[in-house]
Order: structure tokens, then sequence, then C-alpha cells
């Protein structure tokens, strides 16, 4: 006899007495099917890139003007030379 069979009290459970089926349950108060979450997680997800993909563009853009800006401060620089 296992130490946990000990411990238990008649009529209690122990771990090795749990199932190692999967056994549905039925008459559960599930109110959001599987497919709504699915579609849910797909839409998230894409919001997620297209926002990505936006602010990357933005300072993209930003960082090509500050080049600009470095590149004609530089050629003035150097011109004064």
């Amino acid at each position: 006899m296992s130490w946990a069979a000990q411990d238990t009290a008649p009529g209690q459970k122990t771990p090795e007495d749990r199932s190692t089926q999967f056994v549905p349950v039925q008459g559960g108060n599930e109110s959001t099917s599987a497919e709504a979450l699915l579609v849910t997680a797909y839409i998230v997800m894409w919001a997620a890139l297209i926002v990505f993909v936006f602010l990357t563009w933005r300072k993209q853009g930003a960082l090509e003007k500050r080049i600009e800006r470095l590149d004609d401060t530089l050629k003035k620089s150097i011109g004064k030379t």
C-alpha cells in the first residue's frame, strides 16, 4: 500500500484512482463556440500584424527623413571647408 493510500480517509480518492481517459462533460455552461474563438483569435492576430507593419513603416519614413537631413548637413559642412 502506498503512503498516499495510508493518509486518506475511507471513501476519498487518491491520485492513482483518477481516470486516465478523456471523458466529456455533459451540460456544461459554455457560451462561446470554438469557431467564434478561432475567428476572434485570427482577427486579433491580423490586427496586431497590421498595426506592427504600420508603425514600422512610419518609423522607417521618419528615419529616412532624418538621414536626408543629416546627409544635407554633411554636404553643407564639407562644402564649407
